[in-house]
């Protein structure tokens, strides 16, 4: 009990340390990029690893960024760039910038700890979802990823579930209440609509019995 205790509390270190760099380079990277990227080191190492990954899957798929990237360097660019967003028409001219003008000192960055690649890959996993935002025209949170990141569900279901969701009004913080069964059945109903539409774009030969089983698989 006690090994598992000081694990946990190691762990917690670890995210509070990230978000204390974070905090200390706000001013540098915008409010906006500082805010998310808190909230995503707030997760812990692993949890905020997944949701990097479905991030930079869901960024890949929509052009925003190269399969090549890698969400901690662009934290890292970040940090040392002599630019920030607000500088940019764009989040994706930013990332450009960032990604084809900005050298990182490989040395350096190769011997960062944990809880310095925490921040890193959070601030890059931020940045890489404004640019997702922006693209989508909509407003995806770190907590709809983590949970679609833990159910492992692919990049081109969440894109479609995000598209039907922004198209029937839908927030997608109502997501995680819908797979935990914490909604009104009237809401819990809409939910499910707009996952059946969205399951239906991506699977357009599967039937309706076939999508409304594998939408009911999300819950499980």
């Amino acid at each position: 009990m006690g090994f598992f205790s000081s694990l946990g509390s190691a762990l917690s270190s670890i995210a509070s340390s990230a978000c204390n760099v974070i905090s200390s380079v706000a001013s540098k990277i915008t409010d906006a990029v500082s805010t998310t990227a808190t909230k995503i080191a707030e997760m812990g190492v692993e949890l905020a690893a997944k949701v990097g990954d479905t991030i930079k899957a869901i960024g890949v798929s929509l052009g925003i960024i190269n399969p090549n990237s890698d969400m901690a360097e662009l934290g890292e660019k970040a940090m040392m760039a002599d630019m920030k967003p607000d500088d940019f028409d764009t989040i994706n001219e930013y990332i450009n910038y960032l990604q084809d003008d900005v050298t990182i000192d490989r040395e350096k960055f190769d011997n960062l700890d944990e809880k310095d690649l925490l921040a890193r890959s959070s601030i890059g996993a931020s940045i890489t979802l404004k640019g997702i935002n922006e693209k989508l025209d909509t407003v995806v949170t770190p907590d709809f990823l983590a949970v679609v990141a833990q159910q492992g569900v692919e990049s081109k279901e969440i894109i479609e579930t995000i598209k039907v969701y922004k198209e029937k009004q839908l927030e997608t913080g109502g997501y995680g209440l819908y797979i935990k069964d914490e909604l009104s059945v009237s809401e819990s109903g809409k939910h499910a609509d707009a996952l059946v539409a969205a399951y239906q774009r991506v699977d357009p030969d599967l039937s309706v019995e076939q999508i409304e089983d594998k939408v009911m698989r999300l819950k499980s």
